[in-house]
């Protein structure tokens, strides 16, 4: 790992632990083990580094939610994005932890927010099709996502801080309640 995904990673592992406001440059540095120039050399302040790690996690989201989508079954796409977020969260718990904390905290600015929208440009095509083709209701397609997103966090942290063992057939069942909730009467 190069210095700067060191940074990165150890932003995001205190991040995740004690929050934004209680993280800073100067721990970060002490944490990474990288040196103040090399730091220097990568990031301007914190505030950049949040940035990036900010950008960085969102690009992942958009890419592996539409990772190995079929082409032609969009009731098959939205399985496999549905699994696909489910098992990134689980596989990747400060990801899921970051999303929940930092992705909708006032300290990440409407204007990065705004940015990183591109990379859901996929995931709004999938929502507006659906809707095109009379399978989905047609609702605003953020508020489409962010249903979709926040079904599969329901179950991540069902996951995560229950004591109930999730079966396929628990999973399957969340993502057909989910499913049925976009589908036209």
């Amino acid at each position: 790992m190069n210095k700067k995904s060191i940074v990165l990673q150890t932003t995001l592992e205190l991040i995740t632990k004690q929050g934004i406001r209680a993280t800073s440059l100067s721990q970060i540095i002490k944490e990474s083990g990288v040196a103040n120039g090399t730091v220097y050399h990568h990031f301007k302040n914190k505030e950049e580094i949040i940035t990036e790690l900010y950008l960085m996690l969102t690009q992942d989201f958009g890419t592996v939610v539409m990772r190995n989508v079929p082409e032609d079954d969009i009731k098959k796409q939205f399985s496999i994005m549905w699994l696909n977020l489910f098992h990134y969260f689980v596989n990747n718990p400060l990801a899921f932890i970051f999303s929940e904390q930092i992705a909708r905290s006032p300290e990440i600015p409407q204007s990065l927010k705004d940015k990183a929208r591109q990379y859901y440009g996929d995931i709004e095509n999938y929502f507006k099709t659906g809707i095109r083709q009379k399978v989905f209701k047609s609702y605003n397609t953020l508020v489409m996502e962010e249903l979709f997103f926040g079904n599969v966090v329901s179950l991540v942290k069902i996951h995560e801080n229950e004591k109930v063992k999730l079966l396929d057939k628990h999973i399957n069942q969340a993502i057909e309640i989910s499913w049925k909730g976009f589908l036209r009467d």
